[in-house]
């Protein structure tokens, strides 16, 4: 095996890296979308968005694989940042640099690569988008193009980070492993903590401001069913897809966390009564329509929304915001379930401390 070595410009790439602050944040459709269409577009199980870090490799997305990170020393996207090209490897067992590699050798046996370099500033490589197969093969020219196409639209997400002022904030204060304590292992959103904190910022936003702040509490049908009959492992695999259906059906700057076993809270900044009924709709369709992939088959599974409107005065609470949101989701289970539920404009007043 051949480790990566350092591009002549180190220190100024992981400056620049670093000042992106992207490191150590949630999943974000933006990326989610692009590492799917890598899948499906070129027929392989594995694709990532991956960052080179001073040690390691950090995956802002990846699909097919539960990790969020490996050492930059056996990473094959370390190589590939040393080249301006695509670095395209059809049988990693037949390359001198992968061969012995842990990651050619056991799990997850890579046998193909090919990845591209994301390119950013003043021409800094941070990292690749690539894909990854388990058996050899090779790509065509037009394949090639697509890929080098995906990365570029990376690139342009990365140059355009459309964050709320409150969620920008958030990550701009915190240290990476303030925001890697903030973040949920399993689905790779922000934990209750997070949500919390986040939360408060887009409160005080919308205060400020003047605008409304729409917050949802969501919750999978018969999750304990699902544990008790298929096991953990299965209830995992339902909350991350369930995750990331949700977050593919919001608006680019709403955030969902991770609030409880089964719940996920979402913030919807500047969202209006009648535009929450629009995306709740959207949301219980999307889970309906989920197909879920799971190592039993597939499975499908609902929901049961609760959610509120508010306008924020000086004088009104989180806490009694949250309650509402929270009875009106258990309003929505006791009457049958698989529904969103809003409450009434007559809450709004009853927030007053």
């Amino acid at each position: 095996m051949i480790e990566p070595i350092n591009l002549i410009d180190e220190e100024k790439r992981l400056e620049f890296l670093k000042k992106l602050q992207i490191l150590e944040t949630p999943i974000e459709e933006r990326f989610e979308r692009i590492t799917r269409i890598v899948c499906q577009a070129l027929d392989v199980p594995i694709a990532a968005i991956s960052l080179i870090d001073s040690e390691r490799q950090w995956f802002k997305s990846i699909q097919g694989l539960d990790v969020t990170e490996t050492s930059r020393k056996v990473s094959f996207c370390g190589h590939t940042i040393l080249q301006e090209g695509p670095l395209v490897v059809p049988d990693a067992l037949k390359d001198e640099r992968f061969s012995d590699n842990p990651l050619v050798t056991s799990d997850p046996k890579i046998r193909f690569y090919a990845g591209c370099p994301l390119t950013l500033g003043d021409n800094f490589r941070i990292g690749s988008l690539c894909a990854i197969d388990q058996a050899p093969r090779e790509m065509t020219d037009d394949q090639i193009v697509l890929l080098s196409d995906l990365a570029a639209m990376v690139q342009s997400e990365l140059n355009n980070i459309a964050l709320t002022e409150a969620h920008h904030s958030l990550v701009n204060d915190l240290k990476e492993a303030e925001r890697a304590a903030l973040i949920d292992p399993l689905t790779r959103l922000w934990n209750r903590a997070g949500g919390k904190k986040l939360l408060e910022r887009e409160w005080d936003y919308a205060i400020r401001r003047g605008i409304p702040l729409s917050v949802a509490m969501v919750d999978i049908d018969h999750f304990k069913q699902i544990n008790d009959s298929f096991g953990h492992c299965i209830g995992d695999q339902v909350l991350q897809k369930v995750s990331e259906v949700l977050l593919g059906s919001l608006r680019t700057f709403d955030v969902v966390c991770r609030w409880g076993g089964d719940e996920c809270l979402i913030i919807l900044p500047g969202c209006e009564r009648q535009d929450l009924f629009q995306a709740l709709e959207r949301l219980m369709s999307a889970v309906q329509n989920l197909k879920m992939k799971t190592d039993i088959g597939a499975l499908t599974t609902t929901v049961s929304i609760g959610a509120s409107t508010i306008s924020p005065k000086f004088d009104t609470d989180i806490a009694s915001f949250i309650k509402v949101v929270d009875m009106a989701m258990y309003e929505a289970k006791e009457q049958g379930r698989n529904q969103f539920k809003v409450d009434s404009k007559s809450n709004y007043y009853e927030l007053a401390i």
